[in-house]
């Protein structure tokens, strides 16, 4: 593996680095992909910025996609007051949405207005060991936790410095520009959120790098006590010192895959905190969302998000690229 990444950095990269693979070519940009035990694939697309991304299901042709769990679920006209895509900004629009792979139905609703900040957006969503627990980046700089059984929820780690973006994020070189107008940066607090194989650990980090952890039992217990919640901050630790990031993921030993957008990279840092260049290729525009499959293989979505003149906009072509690893997925949150 070493001398994949000594190749990729030491030539200039007119073809994809070795063992990065083109699996899918798509007409709009994927921000994100998940594959179900019995090998269904769906993505988090996009057609642009101004545009709400939708969640599709891939159809068998590799090729065409369909909206999931339906077109009315992937939809707004303007003539309701709630969104059931999940746009931001809209009233009853932040929500985690259980749908049965079985039935395609959705089986719960969990509406999270009530614990975000009014600037803020929820972003990941990872499960504890029981899966009765879920944690949510909130990307103004927190953590929701939220018991799936009665709906409860809190809100945890707001003010934390862990949380908050302490720098702009970073784009191929340069400071990635904001969406309030000439001269502004793009900052975002807590996004990226893994829990370790045996349920010990909550990984997180805000997008410009810098990854924490916590033991889940605090975090879990933040639930039913108030003053721990308070303090669930002086639990953690710092963990590894990851780069500008769009996306992570974990596999079966505990190793995380952070994408990195300044070098358009992946790192892979282990248990023990060991931090190195896994990929590096120039095709490795701002990937998003990534996923570990059984024959270990890291799905890595290149988004093309990039910066332009109203902040970050997608451009093609748009793939989803694989890359050989040592270990399948975590069965915490990977089927």
């Amino acid at each position: 593996m070493k001398s994949v990444v000594l190749l990729a950095l030491s030539t200039c990269i007119t073809a994809y680095a070795p063992c990065l693979e083109i699996a899918y070519s798509l007409d709009r940009a994927t921000q994100g992909l998940s594959i179900s035990a019995e090998g269904r694939i769906f993505l988090t697309q996009r057609y642009s910025t101004t545009a709400a991304p939708q969640a599709v299901e891939l159809l068998p042709d590799n090729t065409t996609t369909a909206p999931y769990p339906n077109a009315a679920w992937n939809s707004y006209n303007g003539s309701t007051d709630t969104d059931p895509r999940g746009c931001f900004g809209l009233n009853g629009s932040t929500k985690l949405v259980a749908v049965n792979l079985t039935t395609d139905a959705v089986e719960r609703v969990y509406p999270l207005d009530a614990l975000k900040a009014s600037n803020s957006g929820i972003d990941d969503v990872r499960f504890n060991a029981a899966a009765d627990v879920a944690y949510l980046s909130d990307t103004a700089g927190a953590l929701v936790v939220l018991n799936l059984t009665t709906g409860h929820g809190v809100r945890v780690l707001a003010g934390e410095t862990t949380a908050k973006a302490w720098f702009p994020m970073m784009y191929n070189g340069t400071l990635v520009p904001g969406y309030g107008g000439d001269g502004s940066t793009l900052a975002v607090g807590l996004d990226q959120i893994e829990v370790s194989p045996d349920g010990v650990y909550l990984y997180y980090q805000p997008c410009n790098g810098g990854l924490y952890r916590v033991e889940t039992r605090y975090v879990d217990a933040a639930l039913t006590n108030a003053t721990l919640a308070s303090v669930l901050g002086d639990y953690a630790e710092p963990f590894a010192l990851t780069p500008s990031t769009g996306g992570t993921t974990i596999d079966g030993d505990g190793n995380i895959y952070v994408s990195d957008t300044n070098l358009l990279a992946v790192w892979k840092v282990t248990p023990d905190g060991r931090a190195d260049i896994l990929v590096r290729d120039e095709a490795l525009l701002w990937t998003d969302l990534m996923w570990v499959s059984k024959d270990k293989r890291l799905w890595l979505p290149a988004s093309q998000m990039r910066p332009g003149a109203d902040g970050l906009m997608a451009d093609g072509p748009n793939y989803v690229f694989t890359f050989p690893i040592e270990a399948g997925p975590a069965a915490i949150d990977h089927p």
